[in-house]
């Protein structure tokens, strides 16, 4: 099988499950784009420990880790097996490399994993496993970290990440959730893509103080997180697809980036 594209995805608000947006559309058929994982890495902006951990749970359960939505939404299950040998492995692999990490048998999925997977495969038939973002490491290091994954990651296992190209949430509330992007959305967006296309380490993991409009896309770092593991996680080299683009709340960027090591697609030239 053909080494996956490892993906970032915005997961928006738990209600991603039921609104009538394009952001759910576009995860309810990402499936039918990739061929079945043999299991799911899944890196949350929600899930951040102090040092790296990797999930190595035989059984995963939803977490309704949020309060005051609708009480359908509670009702909301999603219960994967997980693939302990394989977190292991992952575990020693980036060790290895030179970072701290640990095992970890949570058992609960936060909404950023448990609702886009549950889009994507409803029936809850690909194994998990979470990697945890780390409050130790900054952007550079996150992108290192994926770097690091680049090397121990095998071909059939599908990286998702899953954050928000922008998440200002003081924002959000002034705003309903079809308004139209406001254009800062769309240059934040545009310069994250374009800077994901070079040679790493090139300019992202400071996009902080070079992308337009950094610091009003993400008031905190922990929705792009994810981006830069995925990045990295696709190696030095690789081609940048943006497989959705849209927009909640008119600041809230939902779009998806796929990202392909170039030298798989030198091999099937």
């Amino acid at each position: 099988m053909a080494r996956l594209p490892t993906l970032f995805v915005g997961h928006g608000a738990p209600t991603l499950l039921h609104d009538a947006v394009p952001a759910r559309d576009f995860l309810a058929t990402l499936a039918a784009r990739l061929p079945l994982p043999r299991a799911v890495v899944v890196v949350s902006a929600h899930h951040v420990r102090q040092t790296t951990r990797i999930g190595i749970s035989a059984h995963w359960q939803e977490w309704h880790d949020f309060g005051g939505f609708p009480a359908a939404l509670y009702e909301e299950r999603y219960r994967p097996a997980g693939t302990p040998e394989l977190g292991l492995q992952l575990v020693t692999g980036l060790r290895e490399q030179g970072f701290d990490v640990a095992a970890e048998d949570d058992g609960r999925l936060d909404h950023g994993a448990w609702v886009p997977l549950k889009l994507a495969w409803p029936e809850a038939n690909v194994p998990v496993i979470t990697l945890s973002l780390s409050s130790g490491l900054d952007s550079a290091g996150h992108l290192r970290l994926g770097q690091a994954l680049a090397a121990i990651l095998p071909d059939d296992v599908l990286l998702l990440a899953s954050g928000s190209m922008t998440h200002n949430l003081r924002e959000v509330f002034s705003h309903d959730m079809d308004d139209a992007a406001d254009p800062y959305v769309a240059a934040f967006s545009d310069w994250v893509e374009q800077a994901a296309t070079a040679d790493l380490p090139g300019e992202l993991a400071q996009w902080q103080t070079l992308a337009p409009y950094a610091r009003r896309a993400h008031p905190t770092i922990d929705h792009f997180l994810p981006l830069l593991v995925a990045r990295g996680a696709a190696g030095a080299r690789a081609t940048v697809g943006r497989w959705h683009d849209s927009t909640t709340f008119g600041v809230l960027g939902m779009q998806a980036l796929a990202f392909v090591p170039q030298a798989e697609l030198a091999e099937g030239a």
